[in-house]
């Protein structure tokens, strides 16, 4: 069963409304200007960044176990707590946009994220390495240049707030991830290399994938992000598929692809 993410306010809000800062005007946000279908479909990508961004909050707060259990410097935990605070942040966001488009959030089901069991038996140091490549690396630079070519080019006063301060919030991530992983990864082995590169072959592996079949059929003339203006998607904050899967080679050609070569990951 399903539940309805909701607002406890009062005392127990204090903190969270501290949190979101000044409040976006999501009831000026109007369902009129856009056909039926369109609104359907945001309500469903909107819905599953919702998920995502629950999910992400449960990952960051495993995290922050993570490093206290490895022992990890002092000074270390204080970036894992922000980041644990943005994503609840953009969780909520998410969750405000899903109203503004007439649907109720609810919580992605199973409630508590499942892990492997092997995952949980393995040592602290080696969890934390493992989270800190697949999600601050990987997801957050991939994550980042999803937001940034919506952030660019959307006009709907709303979501273009919400990807503002999402982008805020991205920004400051990506020199902690990178920091935390080259540390990290100095205190293992170098033979043990070949798995963390294995690891993120396997992370990339369905983005590659959905590349692949996206664009294996366009022509050249359609296999730049010019032939894809996405006019009808991107005042809901969308994308089509073909623009997506250019915007991911993109990101991985010029940002995440260098960053895992300059730490022998790739």
């Amino acid at each position: 069963m399903s539940h309805k993410a909701k607002y406890a306010g009062g005392d127990l809000g204090a903190f969270h409304r501290g949190l979101m800062g000044e409040p976006i005007p999501f009831e000026t946000f109007r369902l009129d200007k856009f056909a039926p279908e369109w609104l359907e479909e945001a309500r469903k990508i909107w819905l599953n960044r919702f998920h995502t961004e629950f999910r992400s909050v449960q990952i960051m707060n495993r995290f922050l176990e993570e490093i206290l259990g490895a022992g990890d410097p002092l000074d270390v935990y204080a970036g894992a707590v922000d980041m644990v605070q943005d994503e609840i942040r953009h969780a909520a966001l998410c969750a405000e946009m899903c109203r503004a488009l007439g649907q109720d959030p609810v919580f992605p089901t199973p409630l508590v994220m499942p892990l492997p069991s092997g995952y949980t038996q393995a040592p602290m140091a080696e969890r934390a390495l493992s989270t800190a490549i697949t999600m601050l690396g990987i997801s957050e630079t991939l994550s980042s240049g999803f937001i940034v070519d919506l952030q660019e080019r959307c006009k709907e006063p709303v979501v273009r707030d919400v990807l503002d301060r999402t982008m805020e919030d991205e920004e400051g991530h990506h020199g902690f991830g990178w920091a935390y992983i080259k540390a990290s990864l100095g205190r293992f082995p170098k033979e043990t290399l070949g798995d963390w590169r294995y690891l993120v072959q396997q992370t990339l592996a369905p983005h590659h994938q959905f590349v692949e079949q996206t664009l294996r059929d366009l022509p050249p003339t359609k296999r730049h992000l010019d032939a894809w203006t996405d006019e009808e998607y991107i005042p809901l904050g969308m994308f089509s598929p073909q623009r997506q899967a250019l915007v991911f080679v993109r990101t991985f050609d010029h940002t995440l692809a260098p960053k895992l070569r300059e730490m022998s990951l790739l």
